[in-house]
Formats: structure tokens, C-alpha cells, sequence
């Protein structure tokens, strides 16, 4: 091929790579570009992604890229939580502890954490020690809480090993 059209291609495959967006929110996210990656999640999450859907609840929870709004954070949490994804099962339990839009409920709060820390939530440990060490719960209520739990357990889809521990601060 002539050296000129090879230059010529090759110029133009560059302008063209420069010129898209990438399509991972992620990327996005990472760069704080919030209103594109939660234009790109809500399409996933309407779809079913279940990451999708707890990144949307975490863009909600803190009002990146959206306006802060804990009624559509629990909505998209407590929909991914539902089908098992230990993240979202943390959010929301973090949102039961603290009383985030509703009210504080430790046996709530305890038994999404109990089924965040069982599907590999590193985070969720410390918030159960929390809720048990200052004596928020009776063991009674703890025992309860974890068979509460145990339909929310083991219930992982391929998405939910892509990505781990993404939870709100």
C-alpha cells in the first residue's frame, strides 16, 4: 500500500479513537465524569445488570451526577440486594443503620449486613460488630436476623463477581 494512504489511515483511525467516549461507566466514574457513567449505568440497570444497579444507587445515594435522593438509592440497592449482590446488600443495610430515609432498624440494618458479609463483603464484618458491640441487638434478634437473611445468601450471578466491594462510603 502506498506510504501516504498508510499515513492517511492511520491519521484518521486516531482521530476516530479520540473522538469516542468510552462505553465502561466505570471509566467515567473513575474520572469523575458522574453524569455520563449514570447515564451509562441507568441503560445497564434497566436491563438487569445488577453492578449496574447498585452503582446507580450509590450515584443517588451520594448525588453524583444526579441529584442526592435516598428513595431511588434504596429503590436501586434494595432491587440488586434482592438478587444477592453482597454491595448492594451492604448499602442497604448501611442505610437501615443510620436511618437514611427511613427509620433506623438494626434487625433490617443487621440482617442485609449478615447477608452482605456471607456473599463476601469485606466491609459488612465491622458494621455487624458495630450493631452487636454496642449492644443495638439482644442475641435473639441477631439469630433471627441471620435466618432472615438466608434467601439473600449464595444467590450470585456471574455479574456480581466483575465486581467487588463497591460500597458506598
Amino acid at each position: 500500500m502506498n506510504r501516504s494512504i498508510t499515513n492517511c489511515l492511520f491519521s484518521l483511525l486516531l482521530v476516530l479513537g479520540a473522538c469516542t467516549k468510552p462505553l465502561d461507566p466505570k471509566v467515567h466514574f473513575d474520572k469523575g465524569n458522574y453524569a455520563e457513567a449514570y447515564q451509562l449505568w441507568l441503560a445497564q440497570a434497566e436491563q438487569g445488570d445488577v453492578v449496574a444497579k447498585n452503582y446507580i444507587g450509590i450515584l443517588y445515594y451520594l448525588g453524583l451526577g444526579t441529584p442526592r435522593d435516598y428513595r431511588k438509592a434504596r429503590h436501586w440497592f434494595e432491587q440488586a440486594a434482592n438478587q444477592g449482590y453482597a454491595d448492594a446488600q451492604y448499602n442497604l443495610g448501611s442505610m437501615y443503620e443510620n436511618g437514611e430515609f427511613f427509620d433506623i432498624d438494626y434487625m433490617k440494618a443487621y440482617m442485609w449486613l449478615f447477608a452482605a458479609h456471607k456473599n463476601g463483603n469485606t466491609h459488612a464484618a465491622n458494621r455487624m460488630w458495630g450493631i452487636t458491640g454496642d449492644h443495638k441487638l439482644f442475641g435473639n434478634q441477631v439469630a433471627r436476623a441471620e435466618k432472615l437473611a438466608e434467601p439473600y445468601i449464595n444467590r450470585k450471578s456471574d455479574q456480581q463477581t466483575k465486581v467487588q466491594n463497591e460500597s458506598i462510603p
